[in-house]
C-alpha cells in the first residue's frame, strides 16, 4: 500500500439529518454504510462516502446491469480524519443523482472501479457535480478511488474514497484493498435489502386481517379487534359466524417473524375457518389445528426449520365460542392466551383456561372450558405476546398458581381446574375503564394496552354479547314415530304465524317433514326441533340421537326417493350438520323477509 503519514490519525463520522430515514427498518442499510467509511478511514482514506440506491430502502432489488443517470442515490455514510471536513461536506441522508461524464457515473455504467491518483481541481467534470466539486475544493482532496457496490452485476450504491492534502496519493495496492473492502460491504448491504424486502412483505401479509371488516352478527352488540401492525409477530384476530345463532371468537399469534411467520398466520387463518365451518368444540378445532401446524412445520424450507427437528414454540391461539340462547361460552387454548369478562353491572373476572403449550409443542389433549356471559357483558380476548413463552414452558404462569388464589372465580369456572388470575393489572385496567368506556370498544382497547410498548402488544378482540330473547326461540320434542311429522309441521306453521312469518311458512313446514322424517327413520330416541328467529335469518334445527349425518344424492329420474334433502337445499340458503356426544343436530338457515 502507498505510505501514509506517520500521525495518528482519527475518524469523524457525519451525523444523518432529521429527514434520514433512521426509524425505519432500512436503518440497517445506514449502519452498513457506516461500518464500511469506519473500516476505510483513516487506515485506507482520509475521507470516505457511500451512496446507495433509493431503491434499496424501499427494499426492491435493482435491475442486473448498469444504472442509468435517473436514479438517485442517497447519502448512507461520510467519514474523515478532519472533522471540518466531515461537518460540512456532505449531509447524510441526502438523496442526488451523479452526473454524466463524471468518474461516478462512468463506474455505475461500466461497473469498472476508477483510480484517479492525481485529481486536478480544474478537471472539466468537476463542473458537472458542483455539489461534489465543491466538498473536493474545499477538503483539498487530490486523489480518488471510485468503486460500484455490486452483487451478482445488481448495482446497490458507490463507494468514494478521497486523499486529502499532506497524504500520498492513492496507488494500485490502495485500489485492491478498497476493492475488498467494497465486495464484503456490497454483501452486507444486499443481506440489509433482503431483510428490507422480507420486513415489507411481512407487515403487508400482517397488515391483511385489519382490512376486512367484522361481521355484523345477532349474537354481539359491538366488536373491535386490533392489533400491532409494527410488531415483529404475526398476530391476528377472527370473529366467524357459526351455525345455531353462535359465532367463534379467535385471537393468534404466529410463531417466529418476518415472512415465514406471517404465511403461517395466513395459512392458520385459512384452516381455522374451514374448521369452524364443520362446527367441532374447540377442543376438537385445536386438535386439528395442532395436528396442521405440525404438518406444514416439517413441510417448511430447510432454512426456517429448527435444527432439533421441532415445532416453531410461540404459535398461540385462543378459540371462544358465544351461544346467545344459553348466554355461555366454551374455550380452549394454546400457549397463553387469556380471556377477561366484564359483566354490565361492573364486575370483572377471568375465566381459568386449561394450560396447553404451543402448537404444535404438546402432545396432551386440549381441554373446553364454559363459562357465564351474560347479555351485555364484555368479552376481551388477549392473544399471546409472539415470544411463545407459554409454549416454552407448557403452560402459562397463572395455571402454575403464581397468581392469587383468592381470586374471584368466574360463575361457571370449574374451580377443580386451576387458580384464577387476581395479580393480572389488565383486569383492573378493565375494571376502571368500564364507567367511562363500556360504550366505545376501541376506546376501552387503547385504554388496556396504553401501559405496553407497541411492539409487546398483544392482539385484543373485544365483544359485547347479546342474547336472543325467549320469545325468538321455540323448542319442541317429539317421539320418534312417523306421526311426529304432522305434528313438527302443524306446530312450526303457527310459530311463523305468530312471528309474522306467514311468507315463510310453506317452505319451512317442508324442511320440517323433510328433516323430522330423517331423523324419525335413522334414529331410535327423543328428537329436538327448534326454530330460531335471528335479525337477519330464520333458523329450523332438528336433533337426534343417530351419529350418522345425511349425505345429499343426485337421484335419478326412475328412483321413488331420495329427494329429500336436495328439497331442503333448494329452498334454504345455507345448510349444515354438527355433532354432539349424544348425536346430531341438522340446521338450516333462510333469509328473513325485507
Amino acid at each position: 500500500m502507498t505510505s501514509r503519514p506517520d500521525e495518528p490519525r482519527t475518524a469523524t463520522q457525519a451525523t444523518i439529518s432529521s429527514d434520514t430515514p433512521s426509524a425505519d427498518p432500512s436503518h440497517g442499510l445506514f449502519r452498513a454504510a457506516r461500518n464500511l467509511t469506519g473500516a476505510a478511514v483513516p487506515t485506507l482514506a482520509d475521507a470516505s462516502s457511500v451512496d446507495v440506491l433509493e431503491q434499496l430502502l424501499r427494499g426492491e432489488a435493482p435491475p442486473p446491469g448498469p444504472v442509468d443517470g435517473s436514479e438517485l442515490f442517497r447519502c448512507a455514510a461520510f467519514a474523515a480524519t478532519r472533522e471540518d471536513v466531515a461537518r460540512s461536506t456532505s449531509e447524510v441522508g441526502r438523496a442526488s443523482q451523479f452526473p454524466d461524464a463524471t468518474p461516478f457515473r462512468r463506474s455505475l455504467s461500466d461497473l469498472r472501479p476508477r483510480l484517479i491518483r492525481h485529481l486536478s481541481h480544474q478537471s472539466r467534470w468537476l463542473a458537472r457535480d458542483p455539489g461534489r466539486a465543491r466538498m473536493i475544493r474545499e477538503a483539498g482532496a487530490h486523489s480518488l478511488i471510485v468503486l460500484p457496490l455490486t452483487v451478482r452485476g445488481v448495482v446497490l450504491g458507490l463507494f468514494v474514497l478521497y486523499r486529502l492534502a499532506g497524504s500520498n496519493p492513492f496507488g494500485e495496492d490502495s485500489l485492491r484493498e478498497a476493492a475488498r473492502l467494497a465486495e464484503r460491504a456490497a454483501l452486507s448491504l444486499d443481506t440489509v435489502r433482503r431483510r428490507i424486502e422480507e420486513d415489507a412483505l411481512a407487515r403487508l401479509l400482517r397488515q391483511s386481517p385489519g382490512a376486512e371488516e367484522l361481521p355484523e352478527l345477532g349474537a354481539l352488540e359491538a366488536v373491535h379487534g386490533q392489533y400491532p401492525a409494527e410488531a415483529g409477530a404475526a398476530h391476528w384476530y377472527d370473529v366467524l359466524p357459526l351455525s345455531g345463532a353462535r359465532v367463534a371468537l379467535v385471537v393468534g399469534t404466529a410463531a417466529g417473524s418476518g415472512v415465514p411467520a406471517a404465511v403461517g398466520m395466513h395459512q392458520l387463518r385459512a384452516v381455522i375457518t374451514t374448521l369452524s365451518a364443520l362446527d367441532l368444540r374447540p377442543d376438537e378445532l385445536l386438535a386439528r389445528l395442532d395436528d396442521v401446524v405440525t404438518r406444514l412445520d416439517r413441510r417448511r424450507p430447510v432454512p426456517y426449520r429448527r435444527p432439533d427437528g421441532g415445532a416453531e414454540p410461540g404459535t398461540s391461539c385462543l378459540y371462544v365460542i358465544y351461544d346467545p340462547t344459553t348466554e355461555r361460552c366454551v374455550s380452549a387454548r394454546a400457549g397463553d392466551p387469556s380471556v377477561l369478562v366484564a359483566d354490565p353491572d361492573g364486575g370483572v373476572s377471568a375465566p381459568v383456561l386449561a394450560a396447553h403449550g404451543g402448537l404444535g409443542t404438546d402432545g396432551e389433549p386440549f381441554e373446553n372450558t364454559e363459562f357465564d356471559t351474560p347479555a351485555g357483558s364484555t368479552l376481551v380476548l388477549r392473544g399471546g405476546n409472539g415470544g411463545g413463552r407459554a409454549a416454552q414452558e407448557g403452560r402459562s404462569r397463572y395455571a402454575d398458581g403464581d397468581g392469587d388464589t383468592d381470586a374471584p372465580a368466574h360463575p361457571g369456572t370449574d374451580p377443580d381446574v386451576a387458580v384464577a388470575v387476581a395479580d393480572d393489572p389488565t383486569m383492573e385496567r378493565l375494571r376502571e375503564a368500564m364507567p367511562h368506556s363500556a360504550p366505545h370498544l376501541a376506546r376501552l382497547a387503547a385504554h388496556l394496552l396504553r401501559h405496553l410498548p407497541e411492539d409487546l402488544r398483544p392482539p385484543v378482540l373485544l365483544a359485547r354479547t347479546r342474547a336472543l330473547a325467549n320469545k325468538d326461540v321455540a323448542d319442541l320434542t317429539l317421539p320418534p314415530d312417523p306421526s311426529a311429522v304432522s305434528t313438527a309441521r302443524a306446530w312450526a306453521g303457527r310459530r311463523l304465524t305468530a312471528w309474522l312469518l306467514d311468507d315463510l311458512a310453506d317452505d319451512t313446514t317442508l324442511v320440517v317433514s323433510e328433516l323430522v322424517t330423517n331423523a324419525v327413520r335413522y334414529s331410535g330416541g327423543p328428537i329436538g326441533l327448534r326454530l330460531i328467529r335471528d335479525e337477519h335469518v330464520l333458523i329450523c334445527e332438528v336433533s337426534d340421537t343417530s351419529g350418522a349425518g345425511p349425505h345429499p344424492v343426485r337421484p335419478r329420474a326412475t328412483d321413488e326417493g331420495g329427494r329429500g334433502l336436495t328439497i331442503v337445499g333448494r329452498l334454504t340458503a345455507h345448510q349444515g350438520t354438527r355433532y354432539t356426544s349424544s348425536g346430531k343436530t341438522v340446521w338450516t338457515e333462510q333469509p328473513l323477509p325485507e
